[in-house]
């Protein structure tokens, strides 16, 4: 993945949100510049559909503010470095669960999006009984996320 500065583009023209695979496999020079610029607010839409979650439903779980998310995206703004790095959070999981899924067989028809929001809201014995989605709102939450759909390829955890 290439990104180009979204300052050199209208954010009504903005380039269409990466893949989760795509997000996943890109250098971290290319992330953390995108994730510093902001990304459109357009691409909550695009999560939304990834997970069949309502938008509200996706910004209590990510920890933004419903009513700032739906001004961006009326306005056609960037979403902050913070909004952007929680967004995009939730796409790297997704291609987490992506990436397990095609090491461990076929995916075809798999929809990991939707599958990764069933499982945050599920109660999860690696964290206590807690639900994963929980523990989406902080950085180092999606870290452990990221690490739990990991071990899911051993089925360490279910």
């Amino acid at each position: 993945m290439v990104v180009a500065p979204l300052d050199a583009l209208s954010v009504q023209d903005a380039l269409p949100m990466p893949t989760p695979l795509d997000w996943v496999e890109a250098p971290m020079v290319d992330r953390i510049c995108l994730l510093r610029q902001g990304v459109p607010a357009s691409w909550v839409r695009q999560a939304e559909e990834a997970t069949g979650l309502g938008r509200s439903t996706l910004c209590a779980l990510l920890g933004l503010k419903l009513s700032t998310i739906n001004r961006k995206l009326n306005q056609k703004l960037r979403l902050s470095p913070d909004e952007s790095e929680r967004l995009m959070g939730l796409q790297r999981l997704i291609g987490e669960v992506e990436v397990v899924v095609r090491d461990c067989g076929d995916g075809q028809g798999f929809a990991a999006g939707r599958w990764l929001a069933s499982w945050l809201q599920r109660p999860n014995q690696a964290l206590g009984g807690a639900n994963p989605a929980s523990y989406l709102d902080t950085a180092e939450g999606r870290e452990q996320l990221g690490r739990l759909i990991g071990a899911q390829r051993s089925g360490a955890y279910v």
